[in-house]
């Protein structure tokens, strides 16, 4: 994905987070492997449990609302 392209939902040139090192484009975020999702979902399983300030995903206005969805499903517990 590029900006000259023409993909993703975003104009201008990629970011890449230093925490994490995902790339985040406009609105789009294109994680190590799997679907591009949004900062919502970023935000959900990533950047809410750093502590590190250069996290570029931040913003509140960009993260947008932050869906069940977006989060990952409590697993079973597992007998030992």
């Amino acid at each position: 994905m590029n900006a000259s392209s023409g993909t993703g939902s975003g104009t201008g040139t990629a970011r890449t987070c230093p925490v994490c090192g995902v790339s985040i484009l406009g609105d789009e975020v294109q994680f190590s492997s799997g679907a591009p999702g949004t900062r919502a979902r970023l935000y959900a399983r990533v950047c809410q449990y750093t502590s590190k300030p250069e996290c570029i995903n931040r913003n509140p206005d960009a993260i947008g609302t932050i869906l069940k969805e977006d989060g990952f499903e409590p697993g079973q517990d597992v007998s030992l």
